[in-house]
């Protein structure tokens, strides 16, 4: 390896996983004051954008979705749940809720001309009410929070100014069918959710006891104990394995010699291709990285079948640092060109600025390929 540059290790679950997948986290607080089955609060919001009715009705279930202008998973769900809107038009009242826009020290009400905006542009993907938030976010403390919530999309269904039931959009199409059809069960789903709050609860409190033995092994500089316990808690905690995963690979990057780096990158490569990927991945975003790892990770993201755009982002930068600037080329115009197609199809998910930025890429990349020659 060129250097032994150490590698921060600080950061979180939600934080890489964020970093890797570019979706928002859909994650549980720790106080729960609002579950399934209780008295709904009131609906608290600045201003209507969409619609008029608004309010929790006494003859219909209510779905409220809480949703922002940032969120892919969000704005995706629109669609179809426009659609449901239609489907239950006599039956459901559903309601967008806006939430979580990012205006820094600025009062929420600074992002309503541009959720307005939006909302305008969204059209018939958005076939139901739409409010947003107010200065104190009200909605999201009252209701989100309250309910253990921190991340979007998230849905939460009222019926007789009752809770009835807290979850992700992709499971409402169910919830509805049962509810509409009479086999709902408010007391069996009350107890599914608080033993699942439960479970998330725990494993939360672990995970952090877990990175908490890890960096202490680090700090003593016992580099061998973290990575065992890095192995140790992956074996333990399947759903989190990735992230244990990633904290090894920065360990031996950062403490262990190059071959240990590559004897990993082999193995994982043996046992799992999708996590090897994703490691590879997470190299072509680190520095100092040696020539043989680069090429060692390129490799593995070459061979991996199922390359998206970010694999493809990372491949064409790990080619670019070893100077296969016209493989570099053709790979960046392959993910610019996918870009372009999604952007036909989905003009709210794909901006301006990442295609742009991604042209810039192929420019570069061309550039360099032609004075190599």
């Amino acid at each position: 390896m060129k250097t032994k540059k150490r590698i921060p290790l600080g950061g979180s679950l939600i934080l890489i996983i964020l970093i890797l997948l570019k979706t928002p986290v859909y994650a549980q607080s720790s106080k729960i004051s609002l579950s399934i089955g209780d008295p709904a609060p009131n609906l608290f919001y600045s201003k209507v954008l969409k619609g008029e009715n608004v309010s929790l009705s006494d003859d219909k279930i209510t779905v409220l979705e809480f949703w922002a202008t940032w969120c892919v998973p969000c704005i995706a769900a629109m669609p179809h749940l426009s659609e449901l809107a239609e489907q239950y038009n006599d039956a459901v009242n559903v309601i967008a809720i806006n939430v979580m826009e990012r205006t820094g020290d600025q009062p929420y009400s600074v992002a309503i001309p541009k959720v307005a905006e939006f909302v305008e542009k969204m059209g018939d993907k958005m076939k139901f009410n739409v409010v947003a938030d107010d200065d104190e976010k009200n909605m999201d403390k009252r209701w989100l929070r309250a309910a253990g919530i921190k991340g979007i999309p998230a849905t939460i269904v009222v019926k007789d100014k009752k809770i009835y039931w807290i979850g992700h959009p992709m499971f409402l199409d169910n919830v509805l069918n049962e509810i509409t059809n009479g086999s709902f069960d408010l007391l069996e789903r009350k107890k599914e959710y608080e033993k699942k709050m439960t479970a998330e609860r725990n494993e939360s409190n672990s995970f952090k006891d877990n990175m908490n033995a890890i960096e202490n092994a680090i700090t003593s500089k016992n580099y061998k104990e973290a990575i065992a316990l890095t192995d140790k808690f992956s074996a333990q905690a399947p759903s989190s394995s990735y992230v244990y995963k990633q904290r090894k690979l920065q360990i031996l990057l950062a403490f262990f010699k190059e071959k240990d780096v590559l004897n990993y990158l082999n193995n994982t490569q043996k046992k799992n291709k999708k996590d090897a990927a994703a490691l590879a991945s997470f190299i072509a975003t680190q520095e100092n990285i040696s020539t043989k790892i680069d090429a060692f990770a390129a490799d593995i993201i070459d061979k991996y079948e199922e390359k998206n755009t970010y694999y493809l982002d990372c491949l064409a930068t790990l080619q670019s640092r070893l100077g296969q600037f016209d493989q570099a080329y053709k790979n960046q115009l392959k993910m610019l060109n996918l870009l372009i197609e999604a952007r036909k199809e989905k003009p709210d998910l794909i901006s301006e600025d990442a295609i742009e930025n991604n042209r810039k890429k192929v420019e570069e990349y061309q550039r360099k390929a032609a004075n190599s020659r």
